[in-house]
């Protein structure tokens, strides 16, 4: 067989068939090519010729013609050869596209406006997109031309750059940059994939993506990310990436080394770098404010993460183009992303308006917060920090308005420091402690006897129920060094607290209540341990001074309970990403324990602290501050089922009451407010925290508002401009047969009335709402149901369509695409015709 007398065909109906399973259910062709040997001959009694190898080519060349018809190359005269880069791709019909969706003046609006023309990209790689080294020389069919950027630029630009060090400097806990240097394997030729996507409309950005060959090192990323941005005219982006707080820094010197087109102008565009709200999390104090979405003017409410989204849904693909040679691994996830981008479009409609619809309710609803705060505060005040938020948008070297430091926080040590400070005054003044030990150092030294009690309580339920000899010695030694400690400290509790071996002589164990045979179950009796009639046995002011080291305690629990939370899920994340095997799992699960016995010590120490306040102050203004702690308020941030099989993922997924990521309410202990007991400085910088974080809350849903209104009118302006494209290219190519040029002509028009069809479902879903919620533009008048709209069925219209020839009654014929044995892609007829 030849290109021009071929002996097999494949038609349309099994090729579209294949497209459409494969994008959706991530089925390889071998599975599929079983699948009809089974429907035709499901008992093997039937002689059936092996065409698989021709189907792999065949549907491999099928996907390169349809993206270069879709994208109409077909109606170009130049043809493929004339494609510039990334035009295969879908593009993204809300982003900003000057001279197709946005205003004639866009780039004279008021730079407090500029926002809404800006572009949102996310930025991110995947390590499960990985190939094999075969040692296959083979190039891609459509090189650059859709999402994945020209082969041998990119090659050429990594050979310059091949020891390029990678400085980790970020004191997170998430470090992605773990992979930049790491070695590349020699079972590998691609070890993964770098990309970028639209953050706000989760679509694929043309000529975006790169393999990545021995990790996410910062030439890789800087070319994929520099690639999409080439001829981009918005003058304000914002990018994010997980790890942007190091990948920024020396972005401008990396820039210096690519050709001028390529490099970015930073003096003409306004750049803002974030990090993902998620990743954000595991990132250290230094980049909680300064990387935030929440705190970036103009970011809405843009959470960064759309990449992964892009990564989920092609990893199912992965199994299978991990085998492929290099060209048809490029080709087919040149598919799949065009695949992704096509249902996120026509999914736009029934998105924006779900966007909008969260929107209004929660701006209203953080607008009347913001009112009420301001209500309560004095204007002064109020214009001071409104200056002190400006300048530090313009400067993050300012001051931070956001910063949230525990300094400011009256812990256990602060409050000994008073203690002993006063008890230095009152001794000037002639009253002295009845002991060298003052009522602090008794106190104290209490509350350090508790922590060992619970310590050792703790590691005698982690014991086995049979300890050896030697394990026994251990805790019989444990034991009685704390027993003696005990006993040393009881001399000093007969001064401060005279009378009470009466009490404790006479104490009568209640039902249920432990043994206190052993030490670490005996009471130790301090004033909040005793009846508010037996606390008469008490020295003057002693209840006073252990209210004030509970008060202490909580504050330094509470505050080592989020640090431990915050540690622990940076390392739930590294360990997802990075750790493989079961013997770095296992090392990774033993280290992840050990920091939940610390949550669990900081828990006890802090319910211990708030039972005693309960009874040394009850009703006290401490109970705005100090709440009840749950074993279910003991989570965050982020979600806790990470460590969770996908059994068990599902099951919670499905439970009555369970909320997605962006519904979720952080545990009371992130969003508890500073100590009620502070004032002056203190107070004010707690309540500047607080208004400052209320503000930038009403300001990014206010913006969201906003910017989803000029994502529909940007999204029905594209779909018009693209239908008026479509028509202009019928007439394009001259000197054609009449059955061609009908053909191109028909083709055109379909895709304009699909374009059109797209903009009259939006504007039915949109215009109404709009309308009803008293938001209605001046763009609505004009976008009403399309005159022109040459569509004969709505539900049907990607089969009938009103054409000049057309007949009702005729039947559609069955079209074919041939294979031959060599590789070539067909007559420039026959793929015209297709």
């Amino acid at each position: 067989a030849t290109v021009d007398r071929p002996k097999t065909a494949f038609t349309f109906a099994v090729l579209d068939r294949f497209i459409h399973l494969t994008t959706q259910s991530k089925i390889n062709i071998y599975d599929f090519y079983m699948s009809l040997v089974h429907e035709t001959d499901n008992t093997g009694t039937l002689t059936l010729k092996y065409r698989y190898k021709e189907l792999t080519r065949v549907i491999r060349q099928y996907g390169h013609l349809l993206m270069a018809k879709r994208s109409g190359r077909g109606h170009d005269p130049t043809g493929i050869l004339g494609t510039k880069p990334g035009e295969f791709a879908v593009e993204c019909p809300a982003c900003p596209q000057p001279g197709r969706n946005l205003p004639i003046d866009w780039e004279n609006a008021p730079p407090n406006e500029r926002w809404k023309y800006g572009l949102y990209l996310a930025i991110d790689a995947n390590f499960r997109l990985k190939l094999k080294q075969r040692g296959i020389k083979d190039s891609p069919l459509g090189d650059g031309l859709a999402y994945f950027v020209p082969k041998t630029q990119y090659d050429q630009h990594l050979a310059e750059y091949v020891d390029q060090p990678e400085m980790n400097t970020c004191n997170s806990n998430l470090s992605a940059v773990d992979h930049a240097n790491t070695r590349g394997s020699k079972k590998m030729a691609v070890t993964g994939v770098g990309g970028v996507n639209c953050a706000r409309h989760v679509i694929n950005r043309k000529i975006a993506f790169g393999d990545l060959q021995k990790g996410e090192r910062y030439c890789n990323m800087d070319f994929v990310v520099l690639s999409t941005l080439e001829g981009t005219e918005s003058k304000v982006l914002f990018l994010s990436y997980d790890i942007m707080c190091q990948w920024h820094k020396n972005l401008p010197k990396r820039m210096e080394e690519y050709p001028v087109h390529r490099q970015l102008d930073t003096g003409e565009k306004w750049i803002i770098f974030a990090i993902p709200k998620f990743h954000l999390l595991a990132h250290g104090n230094s980049c909680q404010s300064k990387f935030n979405y929440n705190y970036k003017p103009g970011a809405a409410r843009t959470c960064g993460e759309s990449i992964e989204q892009t990564w989920s849904g092609q990893n199912g693909v992965s199994m299978s183009t991990r085998e492929m040679s290099p060209g048809s691994r490029q080709d087919t996830l040149d598919s799949h992303l065009g695949a992704w981008n096509h249902r996120k479009v026509t999914g736009l409609g029934k998105y924006l308006l779900s966007l909008l619809r969260d929107a209004l309710p929660m701006r209203d609803d953080h607008r009347d917060i913001l009112d009420e705060l301001n209500a309560s505060l004095e204007p002064e005040l109020i214009s001071n920090w409104e200056k002190m938020v400006a300048a530090w948008n313009l400067d993050h070297a300012q001051p931070d308005p956001y910063e949230d430091s525990a300094s400011n926080d009256t812990g256990l040590a602060d409050v000994r420091v008073e203690l002993a400070q006063e008890e230095a005054a009152d001794a000037a003044a002639g009253n002295f402690a009845p002991n060298e030990a003052t009522a602090s150092v008794f106190l104290s030294t209490g509350f350090d006897l508790e922590d060992q009690q619970r310590v050792l309580r703790v590691a005698l339920a982690a014991s086995k129920s049979s300890p050896s000899a030697l394990q026994t010695a251990e805790i019989a030694q444990k034991r009685n060094a704390l027993q003696h400690r005990i006993h040393m400290w009881r001399r000093l509790q007969d001064m401060y607290m005279p009378g009470l071996s009466l009490i404790r002589s006479g104490t009568v164990r209640r039902e249920g209540e432990a043994e206190t045979d052993f030490p670490e179950s005996e009471p130790l009796c301090l004033p909040s341990g005793l009846t508010k009639a037996q606390m008469a046995v008490c020295v003057a002011g002693l209840a006073e001074k252990e209210r004030r080291l509970c008060i202490g305690q909580a504050e330094d629990s509470l505050r080592s309970l989020r640090n431990q939370l915050r540690i622990k899920a940076g390392l739930q994340v590294y360990k997802r990403t990075f750790v493989t095997g079961q013997k770095a799992s296992t090392r990774a699960r033993t280290l992840l324990a050990r920091f939940d016995a610390k949550i669990k010590r900081c828990a006890e120490r802090y319910r211990a602290a708030r039972s005693a306040l309960e009874v040394l102050e009850p009703g006290g203004i401490w109970l705005k501050r100090f709440r009840v702690l749950n074993e279910a308020d003991i989570r965050g941030p982020g979600r806790d089922n990470e460590e969770q099989d996908p059994k068990s993922r599902q099951r919670a997924a499905t439970a009555p009451g369970w909320v997605g990521e962006g519904r979720q309410i952080p545990s009371w202990i992130w969003r508890v407010a500073r100590p009620a007991v502070d004032t002056g400085e203190g107070m004010e910088h707690v309540m500047r925290v607080e208004w400052a974080k209320a503000k930038a809350r009403a300001e990014r849903w206010d913006e969201e508002v906003v910017l989803v209104i000029e994502e529909m009118r940007r999204t029905l302006a594209f779909l018009t401009w693209r239908a008026t494209w479509w028509e202009a290219q019928c007439s394009r190519r001259t000197g054609l047969s009449v059955a061609l040029s009908s053909g191109i002509c028909a083709y055109g028009i379909k895709q304009a009335a699909i374009q059109r069809c797209l903009a009259l479902r939006f504007s039915q879903l949109w215009l109404p709402f709009l309308a009803a919620k008293g938001l209605s533009q001046s763009w609505c008048s004009s976008a009403g149901t399309p005159a022109d709209l040459n569509v004969r069925h709505h539900a049907d219209l990607g089969r009938r369509f009103i054409v000049p020839g057309y007949d009702d009654d005729e039947e559609e014929d069955d079209g074919c695409e041939a294979d031959s044995d060599d590789d070539g892609a067909g007559s420039d007829d026959e793929s015209e015709g297709e």
